[in-house]
């Protein structure tokens, strides 16, 4: 009697698993159909955009959980406004005299007006300290006049050419088109700022061989700053010595609140959903990844197999146990279903922000909307059972 008991209540575990499983799967295969529906139905476009620029880890920088007080020491920034270029080649003058380790160029001059003050400015560009620059605008790159086009190094200002999201969370060191590889500006700018050795013993190559998380450390109060006037006013420009100065536009007047132009949304926008005015310059965020490189401070991004994984295995674990649960309460099993899922929920965005504390990213939302999902989807996994015993006998946990 006890024996036939004991394998009664195996029978029963091996059953409540097999439809754990069987929830799991069917759950999992009707997220993706819904996912390739909010996809290619063009009605559901603004709702995939929102989802996509949204992230529980943007909660970890609008806080301003990770607050640094320090100023990135190696890297300065000069706004160039909307100076003549004859004043912004009075200025690179002066910054390639005090002698800087590199000058990064965030500014296209895509036109040659044949004057003295285009020679001088060509002639800066073209020394061998500067790094200019060039947009990717699909299959179209968007460079400078073929005039200011000196021997030196070159690079992509674009971020993210993969997932063009709203939110610059990640960015592409490399990009290869037309059977060519092109490095991005942030890239070249770090590469030539650190010797050989130290690039190659800090393994940076490998770090940024696919996009790569940016760590960010901050606005533009992390970074020195100077306008172009101000620069020039400086009696020691030594500041600039052995350093990287970057040159772009940082707003009318530096850091204008309301100046958009080259302005891009960051997980810094301290208005987590629905950010309406975006919070950093293009520069400004160049200026974060190159920090990063410099300070080997790279993010560790768990990859989607993992992500998968977890996902499949706590929706397994919510069906075996919503299943179970759902023989034992009767009246109250909704409100303890909400009450467990609130609390799981609550506790892996916690540990996801403990972990990106550590250098470790993990897209949580993905893993708690499955997991949500495969316990609501237990009903209709009911109904189904039901419907297959009116056809055959199915042995099932469910009542």
């Amino acid at each position: 009697m006890a024996k036939n008991k004991k394998k009664k209540k195996k029978l029963g575990k091996w059953v409540l698993f097999r439809d754990g499983l069987i929830n799991t799967i069917l759950s999992l295969v009707v997220c993706y159909l819904l996912s390739l529906l909010f996809l290619n139905i063009t009605f559901f476009n603004p709702i995939t955009k929102a989802l996509q620029d949204f992230s529980f880890l943007d909660v970890y920088y609008s806080e301003r959980l990770n607050a640094d007080p320090n100023i990135e020491p190696n890297i300065l920034l000069i706004n160039i406004e909307h100076k003549t270029r004859n004043e912004i080649g009075l200025m690179l003058k002066e910054v390639l005299k005090a002698k800087p380790k590199v000058v990064g160029f965030d500014v296209v001059l895509k036109e040659f007006r044949k004057t003295a003050e285009d020679s001088l400015l060509a002639s800066y560009l073209d020394n061998k300290r500067v790094v200019n620059s060039f947009v990717i605008d699909k299959e179209e790159f968007i460079s400078n006049h073929s005039f200011f086009s000196g021997s030196n190094d070159i690079g992509f200002v674009n971020f993210n050419l993969n997932n063009q999201n709203s939110v610059i969370r990640e960015f592409d060191s490399e990009i290869k088109q037309h059977n060519k590889i092109y490095k991005s500006f942030s890239l070249q700018i770090a590469k030539k700022y650190l010797n050989n050795h130290e690039w190659k013993n800090l393994n940076i190559d490998k770090k940024l061989k696919n996009s790569s998380v940016i760590n960010y450390k901050g606005n533009l109060e992390k970074f020195l700053s100077f306008s172009i006037d101000e620069f020039m006013l400086l009696k020691d420009k030594s500041i600039v010595e052995n350093k990287i100065v970057l040159v772009g536009y940082l707003g009318t007047p530096t850091g204008n609140v309301f100046d958009v132009e080259d302005k891009h949304f960051t997980p810094l926008n301290e208005i987590t959903s629905g950010k309406s005015i975006p919070d950093m310059y293009g520069l400004v965020i160049h200026a974060n990844i190159i920090a990063m490189i410099l300070n080997n401070s790279f993010m560790f991004e768990v990859g989607n197999g993992w992500i998968f994984f977890l996902m499949f295995f706590f929706s397994l674990l919510a069906s075996i146990y919503f299943i179970w649960l759902s023989r034992r309460l009767k009246i109250s099993y909704r409100t303890a279903r909400k009450a467990v899922l609130f609390v799981f929920a609550i506790l892996l965005v916690w540990f996801t922000l403990v972990l990106f504390k550590k250098g470790i990213v993990i897209k949580s939302a993905p893993i708690i909307a499955v997991t949500v999902f495969s316990a609501g989807f237990i009903k209709f996994y009911k109904h189904l059972v039901r419907w297959i015993n009116t056809k055959l006998k199915f042995k099932s946990y469910l009542k």
